[in-house]
């Protein structure tokens, strides 16, 4: 549970869920709203976020305060709740499911099951009428693929695209072309996640190790913060030690992905024209094998022409929106 003193001015709101991609699983979505903002929410934009892989959704809290503040402070539309759809096997939704990912995706969680979740979402009945009128949907890396896929979802179920736009933030614009890079870069991670500590002392031991690896070192102190107060629980197999939510197991069975994540490039293309799309970017090349990024690169110019609006931030990369956000 976040403290109090870390989410002002924000207030929370958390719902429970449930989605079936091919078993029953819960999903939390957590809902914010501005306290000190008293604005009509009839007139206003609900954002919902979906998270990149190894991100739980507390770490969009900070951009979210920073959202909220200019909305506030300059003459655009105001907005009135974001909400944040955790992934499945990641943060609290992970200790709900808890026995079902040990049982059955102890090895892959393919991004469907993320695109399933937030599909559900969409089209229940969590969100208000209001909130339905403005819905501008944000994703971070995978979770940007997923939030595309679940789109996709509803055109087929004969749904409406149920966004006003879409943000997309280092999403991989890349399609089956590039699963032969994705491949090589999969053993890359199982080697790498194979050998990381996973148990710490306490709270301080554990941040003094992710503070001093990619991509934590680089986080902003407001976001780093937010991952001390609620990424970490104590050890079942460890008495007196800490360790995350989010095991890194379940990492691995993300990033383990079996291919069907992307399609969701070559689908957006097809929307594009009917969805207002953003897209930002970091210059550095600091995540993806070096070929991924030439196909990014020329996926990017193809698609130039018909996006809303591109923007590229110089000396920054994968976790752009996690690095420069004020304190306090």
């Amino acid at each position: 549970m976040i403290s109090q003193a870390l989410l002002h001015p924000l207030q929370a709101t958390s719902v429970d869920f449930e989605y079936c991609f091919d078993r029953s699983l819960h999903c939390l979505a957590t809902r914010y709203t501005n306290t000190t903002d008293l604005t009509d929410s009839s007139d206003t934009t609900c954002l919902v976020f979906a998270c990149g892989i190894a991100l739980s959704q507390e770490t969009w809290i900070p951009i979210i305060k920073e959202l909220f503040r200019i909305s506030s402070s300059t003459g655009a539309r105001r907005i009135g709740s974001a909400w944040v759809v955790d992934r499945p096997n990641h943060g609290n939704s992970a200790l709900v499911n808890s026995e079902v990912l040990k049982k059955y995706y102890s090895v892959q969680f393919p991004s469907l099951q993320y695109s399933t979740a937030i599909h559900t979402f969409l089209t229940s009945s969590i969100l208000s009428a209001s909130e339905r009128r403005n819905l501008v949907g944000i994703g971070h890396s995978g979770g940007g693929g997923s939030l595309i896929q679940a789109l996709n979802y509803g055109l087929r179920d004969g749904h409406s695209i149920p966004l006003k736009s879409l943000i997309l933030v280092e999403a991989p614009l890349v399609g089956p072309e590039a699963w032969p890079f994705f491949g090589a870069m999969y053993d890359a991670v199982k080697n790498s996640n194979a050998r990381r500590t996973t148990s710490w002392p306490s709270k301080d031991a554990a941040m003094k190790w992710f503070e001093t690896r990619f991509p934590w070192k680089s986080f902003s102190p407001d976001v780093l913060q937010i991952v001390k107060d609620t990424y970490f629980i104590p050890d079942p197999q460890r008495p007196g030690f800490v360790t995350t939510k989010t095991t890194v197991e379940q990492e691995t069975a993300c990033f383990v992905d079996n291919g069907t994540q992307l399609h969701a490039g070559p689908f957006l293309l097809t929307i594009l024209d009917i969805l207002p799309t953003h897209v930002i970017a970091g210059s550095s090349r600091d995540m993806w094998p070096p070929p991924v990024y030439d196909l990014i690169e020329q996926n990017t110019r193809k698609a130039r022409p018909h996006l809303a609006s591109l923007t590229v931030m110089d000396d920054v990369g994968h976790y752009v929106i996690f690095y420069f956000l004020p304190c306090g």
